[in-house]
């Protein structure tokens, strides 16, 4: 007997690639802060280290490793195909949630707690999306 086609592996796709376009959003903006706080410093101090800044790249990249398997993950889940690749990238999307407040405590970043703000959508639509996929994991070919 052939299992029915819900909208729940449509919901959970749409979430994910929701959760995943914040945080490649998120990423550009540690990017970018990452490259005005280098430059900023350098200008006023010209032997300036730059480790405390490190934090912004390995939130920055992160990002973008979480965001791009979350939009691969969430578009195999409206092929609904790939469920393996489609969990991953959900995971990675909760896992990029909690090494940015990791990063933010280790390195201290006081200003960055806006972006806790813009990680709890994240959050959020990462916890939904998996809840949806794991129920409906029997619609993958």
């Amino acid at each position: 007997m052939q299992q029915e086609r819900t909208d729940l592996v449509l919901a959970a796709g749409i979430l994910t690639i929701i959760a995943a376009a914040f945080s490649a959003g998120l990423a550009y903006i540690e990017f970018f802060q990452y490259n005005y706080w280098f430059s900023y410093y350098n200008s006023l101090v010209p032997n300036y280290d730059p480790s405390p800044l490190f934090g912004f790249l390995i939130l920055g990249v992160f990002g973008i490793v979480a965001s791009t398997f979350g939009l691969a993950g969430g578009i195999f889940m409206l092929k609904r195909k790939r469920i393996k690749v489609s969990m991953l990238g959900v995971i990675l999307l909760l896992v990029s949630v909690f090494v940015t407040y990791i990063v933010i405590q280790y390195y201290q970043y006081g200003f960055m707690d806006i972006l806790l703000f813009s990680e709890i959508s994240i959050l959020i639509f990462s916890i939904l999306s998996g809840a949806l996929l794991f129920t409906s994991k029997a619609e993958f070919t």
